[in-house]
């Protein structure tokens, strides 16, 4: 067997999530429980009938990926060749590892809490990298200046995220340009950021800026999974240079040849009109509503949400140093799945993340049922 994979631990979000027994609440999968519009697929499904379902061109059809370019807008980077379609935007997140780094001399730098596939992806690969934790007392609120004090000559990529899984958080426009301003004032060669937007459609207040408008050295990663509730449907994509593009699509066709003709059809056509992507949105703003109702009527401290559908609520101290032992007991004693915050890196623990795309119902009754159990003694 490989030795790598053996210092790869699991995935706690699915490990906790496969213990769940019915009559449970689940606020830990991000899992959206709405339904897709099925116009796209009937639409796809029409197209299949005429034209059949054959390969695509490895890096996608390419009106979908002019579509997809137009549709971020990157300076330089607003053509069919700066796309590659993947399988989800986790291959996208990989393509992008893979295509731009050498293991033998870069090194990684993940903002933190993450989500748990960036250091899992790097090991992988046998990526050299290290985590910059935004502060938990500021609310993780994402800090430029502690991203740049924490870069090494050696460092040759930038991961963040935002909108942010598992903090909620926004990366604001001002801190965005004081990063690209002090990645262009680095000395030696550039920094790669690669900028995860799965969130992107995903916001309760102005909308978020992209790394990628401000830093040429950007890599923007995206899907329909959550902004369209189409996690099943596997289409993601990479926008990058074109020089990257060539590299990220060598890889993508080694490893999956093309992503789904038929997802292709379905995203193709959500694509026709950009503001399909944002058609969710005032679901999940009301939603946050009730969350925000039910954490302060139960007495629960979380960090600021201000896009995505997850929260981090702060454990109580019998449980401040372990996570994992405040999620196993959650779902054991109160019958609620949530996930511990150490699942996202070691700032993320005496944390533990909520998703609250659950019903309203649900949602309320699980708040409830953390809040009850916080106030229970920890048992010796």
């Amino acid at each position: 067997m490989n030795p790598v994979l053996d210092g790869i631990a699991p995935s706690l979000i699915r490990a906790l999530n496969a213990r769940k027994q019915p009559g449970d609440i689940d606020l830990g999968l991000g899992e959206p429980t709405l339904r897709p519009d099925p116009r796209p697929f009937e639409a796809a499904t029409a197209w299949v009938r005429e034209h059949g379902c054959p390969y695509t061109v490895n890096a996608g059809f390419a009106d979908l990926r002019a579509r997809i370019a137009a549709y971020h807008a990157l300076p330089e980077r607003a053509s069919a060749e700066n796309v590659c379609v993947t399988v989800g935007s986790e291959e996208a997140i990989y393509l992008a590892l893979k295509a731009v780094l050498d293991p033998a001399r870069d090194e990684v730098l993940i903002v933190e809490p993450c989500y748990l596939a960036y250091p899992k992806l790097c090991a992988l690969e046998g990526l050299r990298h290290r985590t910059v934790a935004m502060d938990e007392d500021d609310g993780f609120r994402p800090d430029a200046a502690r991203v740049l004090e924490a870069l090494r000559p050696q460092t040759r990529m930038l991961i963040l995220n935002s909108p942010a899984n598992p903090t909620g958080r926004v990366w604001p426009r001002a801190e965005l340009q004081a990063l690209a301003d002090g990645l262009a004032a680095r000395p030696g060669p550039p920094v790669y950021v690669l900028s995860d937007e799965v969130y992107r459609e995903l916001y309760f207040g102005e909308p978020p800026a992209s790394i990628g408008a401000l830093w040429p050295h950007s890599l923007v990663a995206g899907s329909l999974s959550k902004s369209n509730a189409m996690t099943g449907l596997r289409l993601g994509w990479l926008v990058a240079g074109t020089a990257e593009i060539a590299a990220a699509v060598k890889v993508h066709q080694l490893v999956n040849t093309a992503a789904s003709t038929f997802s292709q059809v379905v995203a193709r056509e959500v694509f026709a009109d950009p503001r399909n992507l944002a058609e969710h949105r005032a679901h999940y703003a009301d939603r946050l509503h009730l969350l925000n109702a039910s954490l302060a009527e139960n007495g629960l401290h979380a960090s600021p949400v201000e896009g995505a559908f997850y929260c981090m609520v702060r454990l109580p101290d019998a449980w401040s140093a372990d996570s994992l032992g405040a999620a196993e007991a959650l779902l054991a004693r109160a019958h609620v799945v949530a996930t511990p915050g150490l699942a996202f890196g070691g700032s993320g623990e005496g944390w533990l993340r909520l998703s609250w795309v659950a019903e309203q119902d649900a949602l309320r009754e699980g708040i409830r049922r953390i809040a009850r159990f916080f106030a229970e003694p920890r048992a010796a």
